[in-house]
């Protein structure tokens, strides 16, 4: 276990390094918080010993344990032991006192190593559960569609921003909320922004999480530097922003940002168009007609009808058409005549996918009830309905969100 000691008293340090040595852990020592700190960046420490009467100490012990699961332990003297019961209050895990006990110090270390372990399997838990995710939020075997979900994934291992590209309707927000899910932040918020919302606001919820900001080719170059600046400036929250458009083309226009292209377009997710996913319509319309009425079912011929069609609204017209179809139908198969006659019809105006993210607006004298009941309103509104996505932009279980919306009266 990598270890840091920040310790100006050359007694108390020496006995640290000492004792850590000892117990198998490579440290490293320093009187002066400065060069601490450059090690704290450059060392990646596991676990943190920092004095926290000493100047800067305090600082350096809560900039270790900001978006990492490292241990920290603070460090005082023996007559300013509430010193070290308020950084475990502020968030340290425990403190150690001059002078210095090897028992004390080979005691927590064998915590923070047991609290690690008990980390990491919690951790790949929540990857496996987060892989399970991608198959239910964005099924397909066509190899386009593979290809761009390995894709995804290189892009969530990564620590950089990320862009994300494809034409409206090929399900960019799901994909943006994949990639925080299986990346080292997927325990964090995800948080989405449209221009006109505050960015520090935003950036302050998102935390050490992610930030996704959809069709950002539509948002002003005000907003993009802005954003830009934070990229620069800001190295607790990823951001995740998605186009509609060929980026290179945006970019040559002027309506993407070239600094915030070149800043996101390491790490490209690609979604391609419902037309080159051969195969991957007839999975995608029995999905959405299960999730509707798992009683109905496509005959062939329909599967048929619904493959040979272009698409031109990707995954979002297609379940859209099955909703129309399982609506229409007068038998347990749904059948091609109906499949033609739901494709002929126009399909009814959607909100684009740049629309804002919709604003809570609470003030003083507003009932706990009625903030959350619209707060619960508009949080279906932006995910069209669809309650699992809204729990999971609350952090609620699902069951809770039916037994709010039963609450409220939500349901239409």
């Amino acid at each position: 276990m990598k270890t840091l000691v920040f310790d100006p008293n050359d007694v108390s340090r020496d006995t640290l390094r000492r004792t850590l040595a000892s117990l198998g852990c490579p440290v490293r020592g320093f009187a002066d918080a400065s060069e601490a700190w450059r090690a704290l960046r450059e060392f990646g420490p596991d676990l943190v010993i920092s004095d926290v009467e000493a100047e800067g100490g305090e600082t350096l012990l809560r900039e270790a344990r900001n978006g990492s699961g490292r241990t920290t332990l603070a460090l005082v003297g023996q007559a300013a032991l509430e010193r070290g019961v308020a950084a475990v209050s502020a968030g340290a895990h425990d403190f150690l006192w001059r002078p210095v006990s090897p028992a004390r110090v080979a005691q927590l270390v064998a915590a923070a190593a047991a609290r690690r372990e008990r980390e990491s399997r919690t951790e790949e838990m929540r990857l496996r559960l987060a892989q399970a995710e991608i198959g239910d939020r964005l099924p397909g075997r066509s190899e386009p569609w593979t290809a761009a979900l390995a894709a995804l994934e290189r892009a969530a291992r990564s620590e950089g921003h990320v862009l994300v590209t494809g034409e409206a309707g090929t399900e960019k927000d799901a994909a943006a909320l994949a990639v925080h899910r299986l990346s080292s932040r997927g325990a964090e918020r995800f948080a989405f922004i449209s221009e006109g919302e505050s960015l520090d606001l935003a950036v302050r919820q998102a935390g050490s999480g992610s930030l996704f900001v959809p069709a950002v080719e539509a948002t002003s170059p005000g907003f993009q530097e802005m954003i830009v600046a934070r990229l620069h400036g800001q190295a607790g929250t990823r951001f995740v922003v998605s186009t509609d458009e060929d980026p290179a083309h945006a970019v040559a226009e002027g309506r993407f940002s070239r600094s915030l292209f070149e800043a996101t377009s390491e790490n490209t997710v690609h979604l391609p168009p419902l037309r080159e996913r051969k195969g991957d319509v007839a999975l995608l319309a029995r999905r959405f007609l299960d999730n509707l009425s798992p009683e109905l079912t496509f005959d062939l011929e329909a599967l048929d009808v619904l493959g040979a069609h272009a698409w031109p609204g990707n995954v979002r017209e297609l379940d859209e058409v099955v909703r129309r179809a399982a609506q229409f139908t007068e038998s347990p198969e749904i059948g091609p005549t109906t499949v033609r006659a739901v494709l002929g019809r126009p399909l009814p105006v959607r909100p684009s996918h740049r629309r804002k993210a919709p604003a809570v607006r609470i003030a003083v004298g507003d009932s706990l009830a009625d903030v959350e009941r619209r707060l619960i309103l508009k949080t279906l509104a932006f995910a069209r309905g669809n309650k699992k996505k809204t729990a999971e932009l609350l952090k609620l279980s699902l069951k809770t969100i039916y037994n709010k919306i039963k609450e409220y009266g939500l349901e239409h």
